[in-house]
């Protein structure tokens, strides 16, 4: 059975970046945050889901597993990280989950477009940075975007919502990414 799992080649999200590439992205990314040099180990990692959406759940699974084996044997700022799953029914339950699993970055799958808002208010609310794969999630208000413009993998960011996490990403990132300002609105 899990060879059958190994062939299965992981799901795309994030405008067609392989999971395996948006989560190397993602740890890369997250050593440029300053801040998270402040958290005791480990440094936990959130992959949320809609749960019951099989489309979802299966990308939340494959994109978790993509995250634990980019993340195997690296540390940020002298911290291991730790990866874990939530299906998401509600943003109270959300931020419960997260609450208590000390979570400080969050990446979103798809299936919860429609809940970004909802769930940037929860990850400002906690101070966690949030992640997504498209544009379209950035604009609603999630901090950091991993999506492929032509043949090159990009990385967004919506300062204003990274900065209202908590987020102090260094200039280093800033100028390989693209800043994001969702029409003109305040996040």
């Amino acid at each position: 059975m899990l060879a059958l799992l190994l062939l299965v080649p992981l799901a795309t999200h994030g405008a067609g970046l392989p999971a395996t590439l948006r989560a190397s992205m993602l740890v890369r990314v997250l050593a440029y945050d300053r801040r998270l040099g402040q958290h005791p180990p480990p440094l936990t990692l959130a992959v949320t889901h809609r749960e019951g959406d099989a489309a979802s759940e299966l990308l939340g699974r494959e994109f978790s597993t993509a995250l634990e084996a980019a993340s195997r044997g690296r540390s940020i700022a002298g911290r291991a990280l730790r990866v874990v799953r939530i299906g998401f029914n509600d943003t109270q339950q959300l931020q419960t989950d997260l609450s208590q699993m000390h979570a400080v970055a969050l990446y979103v799958c798809e299936g919860l477009e429609a809940e970004s808002r909802d769930i940037a208010q929860v990850t400002r609310r906690l101070s966690v940075l949030s992640i997504a794969g498209s544009e379209a999630q950035i604009n609603q208000g999630l901090a950091i975007g991993l999506e492929r413009k032509g043949n090159s993998p990009v990385i967004l960011i919506h300062l204003a919502a990274a900065r209202a996490e908590g987020a102090d990403l260094d200039a280093g990132l800033l100028s390989l990414s693209r800043l994001i300002e969702p029409g003109g609105e305040e996040p």
